[in-house]
């Protein structure tokens, strides 16, 4: 779209309108992504339904490219040049990863959830990593505890119950999030079997321990 047309197309919105289309552009930057079931985002999420190719017209002359995951019902943003991505620390991916994969092995399951989206206890992603690097000694889960901080904020979990998630208490449930699909995808689930590996342990470092 040229930016003639884009700035009638922009002008043709009311004014209530035009604040929804910076908040819709400023939280997609912010937050990387939109989920229609976050009781937060579900005004922008309507606004980017009716106004998305006026959205993404405006993103893609900085370079980004928004995106609509229709079966998840969420809209995320991509750099073209792979620019402004969210860097985790070497121990926060790791626990990504794990919890990537639980997600993908409780989809797969034809067990009964009691909940819309598969849950894992806190003791058991501790036990799952022990399991793939046998050997690290978890004296206190402070990079867990980090990383349950860090995952919720982004919407990839939450505490099944409300609240905050916390790795001192085993038997709470976390509710593990479609949004984990989007940051990383099915076809990548090979690769992360092989970055959990007990052979290379070694990349998770000592930030377990302290």
């Amino acid at each position: 779209m040229a930016l003639t047309q884009f700035a009638q197309e922009y002008d043709q919105l009311t004014p209530g309108e035009q604040a929804q289309f910076a908040e819709a552009v400023r939280r997609l930057l912010a937050d990387g992504l939109i989920w229609r079931e976050d009781e937060n985002d579900r005004r922008i999420y309507a606004f980017l339904s009716r106004r998305r190719e006026l959205v993404a017209d405006y993103l893609q002359v900085a370079g980004w490219e928004l995106r609509f995951e229709e079966r998840l019902n969420i809209f995320h943003v991509v750099h073209r040049e792979h620019a402004h991505r969210r860097r985790l620390n070497r121990d926060t991916t790791i626990w990504l990863l794990l919890l990537r994969l639980i997600y993908a092995e409780k989809r797969e399951s034809m067990s009964i959830q009691l909940t819309r989206y598969p849950v894992v206890a806190v003791g058991e992603v501790a036990g799952r990593y022990a399991a793939f690097f046998p050997g690290q000694v978890v004296r206190k889960k402070t990079s867990l505890e980090e990383a349950l901080r860090t995952l919720q904020a982004l919407k990839l979990i939450r505490a099944a119950g409300g609240g905050s998630l916390h790795a001192g208490n085993g038997e709470q449930l976390i509710e593990l999030l479609p949004a984990l699909e989007v940051v990383v995808p099915a076809a990548d689930i090979s690769a992360v079997v092989d970055q959990l590996s007990p052979y290379n342990r070694s990349t998770a470092g000592e930030g377990l321990a302290e």
